[in-house]
């Protein structure tokens, strides 16, 4: 190597032609490992810190989709059980430590309940604790447990009817107040006392557990033996139904209003009854055998064993009338009903047949849904031509697996367990219709009575012959793909929905936990706001990058990223408390905003290529300040243009006409041509745009050779507003016709107005990522190389050709980047649509209704949600949700993003 080539290795020519020697500092390679150790350390964090945040919230929400499980069945020695006579009820206390069996004899057995989980051996012998007498030997009939209290009603052989209380009492009792040798078993486990069961809780407490049975009122009801009863505790007192042998032969119903009545001094409960009433039915060859009142005591249920029901009113005593009849099961099909008994809240009902099959029903209204023959009601032999609400069958529980002889409901929701001829125990979640689990009891023999313990975790089955225990654990049954991602059919509900509602003040209430509404709602806050930010966005980023120069630049872009500087809550505030008052006034007004706003903008612009050249060159500086003038006038103009827009196209009463129901309110508000206008102008104006850039446009270009600049400048004026006028003109013909088609816009985008809405959170949240959407598009124009534009206006293109046709092209990866993060600040917003939207979840695209979304929810329930609830992680499911459709869109977005920039490139 030459002595010149060495010296040029180690040195570089720069511009001024002096020599540059290129050795780097030590310290220069130091920091610069440090900085790629960093960064890299830092990406390898951001990539852990993600992948942490979503395997936590799978954790927290994988147990919401768990089955039940059941652990050992236990059978208890009760000795020979079938010489004491039929088990009519079976019963549980909430620690499961005490169990009760309901006898045909009349009496009331009381037993122990193994301790397993402290894996104490059972006593010897057997458990058999107490005997309790509910009614003298052979006149027990027929008795009915009310789900949610302790008191049950009894029907005897003499045609009586009484009351009674049996329920499980817990007294906490102190070491002192114990025998010696009590004391010190009870330390140890569950000990025998006093016809209970005794156990230490903690230091020097003890807890004595017993079945307290209390005799109450008795009645007479004028006829013979009680076959039947069914009663609920109303607000007035109780209320019962006896089917009861009438004294001229067969059976006949019979209606007792207790009356409850509680002395303040001293605290005793009295009950007191009208005279019965008789319910009038049809006389059949075989008589009813199932008898259920619901609704609070307002209806009344009559079911044969063919499986013909009837359906009652009895809100007025002195009028009872019927409602509907017809068959739970099929007649024709040998299936015979075997069971028919109520769950929480009394109206809903589960019944059960010969053939294995399990199904619920309600009352509905059939009016209500949107597809009224749809509704599947059951009972359609003979209705009541007044009857407002039908029962239908609503929930499909089990097809098969034998018999059903038994049905349970617990007292804390909406679990049901029924006992089957084969000696099958199944638990299902009414609402959700999600059987939670299934056990097969040793044996195989027939179950005819099943409870569930009062926390929901323990199970009590009998048969003729044996009793059964198991300890299970539900998991989460109004969990489920089902009741997360699918419509239930929920009481008081004409069909199925997809609804969320998390809490209620009543305690039979149904937990509805759809999640479609969020994510609905999610999508709906995006949709509005997008389409009011982003094109602003990208058209200020284009018109200050290829138009604006000088100070006016330099002043407008920092403003603009200054709005990203107002805080959300403050954003929301002025929202909610300001914007939509003052806009639930100015409605229409607003509307024409949309529209007059940019017409003014537009024909401002015009206005000013009408100047001579020498005064256009040289007011050009003030051209952007002169332009924004034109927003108070459009403002103005917008005050004026909707009140009239009003009156020529919705009778003047805007909120009528989006009120308006056929055969209700003014006839002229039946007309949807304003609404439809409204929506088609921006389709009409894009359409007349393009057939003028392809038609009119060419031939303004070929005379424009010989035209000055002003007489150009008055021909592309009457371009616009022949095309603004033929923009109005073919909406409302489009209008009309769709009209005269039968569309009608109202039920969908417009319906009625809310103070917090769609629109409000639209123009609030669209403020909100403007400026975000803003910065990167404008950094993503003024990115692209100088020489593009000088080679595309050395061409002798425009200005606006070079923008479209150049610059926009060259950096659309960076524009669709710009709107992605803008969406992914729109998915995520919280508090705007917390104060603006009106949370309230619903399925709807009405612009001037709210919505809830998967954020504002969180944020709104998860202080008051119980840690470890089904509540608790439904909202870290819905978190996980929200966390899955942002990945899934910024990941298909950076796949598109790298496709444009891939294509930028090659330019």
């Amino acid at each position: 190597m030459t002595e010149k080539s060495s010296e040029s290795a180690g040195s570089q020519t720069g511009f001024t032609g002096r020599a540059r020697h290129r050795k780097t500092r030590a310290s220069v390679f130091v920091v610069d490992r440090l900085a790629r150790g960093l960064i890299s350390v830092g990406g390898i964090l951001t990539i852990f810190s993600v992948l942490g945040v979503m395997v936590f919230l799978v954790a927290v929400v994988l147990p919401l989709f768990v089955p039940g499980k059941a652990e050992k069945v236990e059978q208890l020695a009760l000795g020979a059980a079938g010489s004491s006579g039929e088990v009519l009820q079976v019963g549980i206390d909430e620690y499961q430590r005490l169990g009760y069996l309901v006898r045909r004899s009349g009496k009331v057995e009381v037993f122990e309940i193994p301790d397993d989980k402290k894996e104490q051996p059972a006593a010897a012998g057997s458990p058999l604790l107490a005997e309790l007498e509910l009614a003298p030997a052979g006149e027990l009939a027929s008795v009915s447990f009310e789900i949610e209290t302790s008191q049950i009603a009894i029907g005897l052989a003499d045609g009586s009817v009484a009351l009674a209380e049996l329920e499980f009492e817990a007294e906490n009792l102190e070491e002192s107040s114990l025998p010696p040798d009590v004391a010190a078993k009870a330390a140890a486990g569950p000990t025998r006392w006093q016809e209970g069961l005794v156990e230490k809780t903690g230091e020097n407490q003890f807890r004595l557990q017993r079945l307290k049975l209390e005799p109450g009122v008795k009645v007479a009801t004028g006829a013979g033996r009680v076959h039947a009863i069914s009663h609920l505790i109303t607000g007035s007192g109780p209320q019962v139904v006896a089917l009861a042998e009438k004294p001229a032969g067969g059976l006949g119903a019979y209606l007792l209003a207790f009356e409850e009545k509680s002395d303040f001094m001293t605290g005793e409960t009295t009950f007191t009854s009208a005279a019965p009433v008789e319910i009038p039915f049809e006389a059949r060859t075989q008589p009813p055998t199932r008898i259920a009142l619901a609704a609070s005591g307002t209806e009344l249920f009559l079911g044969w064993d063919d499986g013909l029901l009837d359906r009652f009113n009895l809100r007025d005593p002195s009028n009872i009338v019927r409602l509907e009849r017809g068959y739970l099961v099929d007649p024709n099909g040998g299936s015979k009903l075997t069971a028919l008994e109520p769950i929480l809240g009394g109206t809903t009902f589960l019944w059960g047949d010969s053939a294995g099959r399990l199904r619920g029903g309600f009352p509905v209204r059939p009016q209500e849904a949107s597809d009224p023959a749809a509704v599947p009601g059951l009972l359609q032999a003979i209705r009541h031509p007044e009857i407002d609400a039908i029962f239908a069958k609503t929930k499909e529980l089990s097809e098969s697996g034998g018999e059903v002889l038994a049905l349970g409901a617990s007292s804390r929701s909406r679990l049901a367990v029924a006992g089957r001829a084969g000696g099958r125990v199944e638990l299902f979640h009414v609402t959700s219709a999600n059987r939670l689990l299934s056990l097969d009891l040793p044996g195989g023999d027939a179950v005819v009575a099943v409870a569930i313990a009062p926390k929901q975790d323990g199970l009590l089955a009998a048969t003729a012959k044996n009793v059964f225990h198991a300890r299970i654990e539900t998991g989460y049954p109004e969990a489920g793909f089902r009741a997360f991602l699918r419509p239930v059919w929920y009481e008081g509900y004409p069909e199925p929905a997809h609804v969320w509602q998390s809490s209620s003040g009543t305690d039979d209430f149904e937990m509805k936990l759809g999640l479609i509404p969020l994510i609905f709602g999610t999508i709906k806050a995006t949709v509005y706001s997008m389409l009011l930010g982003a094109p602003l966005a990208i058209l200020a980023a284009i018109f200050t990058s290829e138009f604006l120069r000088g100070k006016s630049k330099a002043v407008l872009k920092p403003s603009i990223e200054l709005m990203a500087s107002l805080p959300s809550v403050v954003l929301g505030f002025l929202a909610a408390l300001v914007i939509a008052p003052w806009v639930e006034g100015r409605v229409p007004a607003v509307l024409a905003g949309v529209f007059v706003l940019p017409i003014t903008l537009l024909l401002g612009a015009q206005l000013w290529q009408l100047l001579p050249t020498d005064q256009a060159i040289r007011w050009e500086r003030f051209r952007f300040w002169v332009l924004c003038l034109m927003v108070p006038l459009g403002c103005l103009l917008s005050s004026w243009v909707g009140p009239l827009y009003e009156q020529i196209f919705f009778a003047g009463d805007f909120m009528g006409w989006l009120s308006w129901e056929p055969g209700k309110g003014l006839a002229a508000h039946a007309n949807p041509i304003g609404g439809l206008m409204f929506l088609l102008v921006p389709i009409s104006a894009l359409l007349v745009m393009l057939g003028q850039d392809r038609w009119v446009a060419p031939i303004l270009r070929a005379k424009a050779n010989f035209w000055d600049r002003r007489r150009f400048a008055t021909a592309d004026l009457g371009k616009v507003v022949a095309g603004i006028g033929l923009t109005f003109l073919s909406a409302l013909a489009l209008s009309a016709l769709l009209a005269a088609l039968g569309f009608d816009p109202r039920g969908f985008y417009f319906d009625t107005y809310v103070q917090r809405n769609a629109m409000i959170v639209g123009f609030v949240m669209g403020f909100a990522v403007i400026p975000i959407i803003y910065t990167i598009s404008e950094d993503a124009l003024s990115a692209v190389p100088e020489h593009l534009r000088s080679a595309s206006l050395g061409a002798g293109a425009t200005p606006w050709q070079t923008a479209v046709r150049i610059v926009i092209p060259t950096a659309t990866s960076g524009l669709f980047s710009a709107l992605m993060v803008g969406l992914g600040r729109a998915v995520g917003e919280t508090m705007i649509v917390l104060m603006a939207a009106g949370n309230t979840p619903v399925l709807s695209w009405n612009l001037f209704e709210g919505f809830r979304t998967l954020s504002a929810n969180i944020a709104v329930e998860l202080p008051e949600a119980v840690r470890g609830g089904i509540h608790y992680r439904s909202l870290f499911l819905a978190a996980l949700v929200l966390f899955v459709l942002t990945f899934v869109v910024n990941t298909i977005a950076e796949v598109i993003r790298q496709r444009f920039r891939k294509r930028a490139f090659q330019l």
